[in-house]
């Protein structure tokens, strides 16, 4: 018996596709930058983005502006990193977290029959909670995983930053 091991390469073009590594780098591109310009009207209104947070009925109202400051700069601080590569799995993952709290809570409404405005891209007259914001969120958040898997920092500050490290 041989202990050699041969790796195969898909020729799938669907994987070679998804996993290519200029696709995930437009993915990454992409999605930080949608966060970046998501996180824009709420950095630089989170009293209104508290707002639309309470309009979801599930934070006690107390909490809703800590939360409201600490969810408009997570998104832009990790939008940012996967922009410019950096952490950009780690950015990835907290896009990930942001994204399935984001998917709870517009299912939560849709279960207690609350049809609100999601608080998504702007503080006022965004997109009404339902089952298209679900569906988009899920899409993102397959991109999101995309990341965190095939992300090899192609043409990221990561590498270079790693790489000034080991200069020194």
């Amino acid at each position: 018996m041989s202990d050699n091991v041969t790796t195969v390469q898909s020729t799938n073009p669907l994987t070679v596709l998804l996993t290519n590594k200029a696709f995930i780098l437009l993915l990454r591109v992409l999605l930080g930058a949608l966060f970046v310009f998501s996180s824009a009207d709420k950095v630089l209104h989170p009293d209104r983005f508290a707002v639309a947070i309470r309009a979801y009925e599930i934070l006690p109202i107390a909490l809703t502006n800590i939360f409201a400051l600490v969810v408009a700069w997570a998104e832009l601080v990790a939008g940012v990193m996967l922009v410019f590569g950096v952490l950009s799995r780690k950015a990835a993952s907290a896009i990930l977290i942001l994204l399935v709290v984001f998917t709870v809570a517009i299912a939560a409404t849709m279960i207690r029959g609350l049809v609100i405005d999601c608080g998504c891209f702007s503080n006022e007259g965004g997109s009404q909670t339902g089952a298209k914001l679900i569906l988009r969120n899920l899409f993102l958040i397959v991109i999101s995983l995309m990341i965190i898997r095939f992300d090899g920092g192609y043409l990221g500050l990561s590498r270079y930053l790693e790489g000034r490290k080991r200069a020194r």
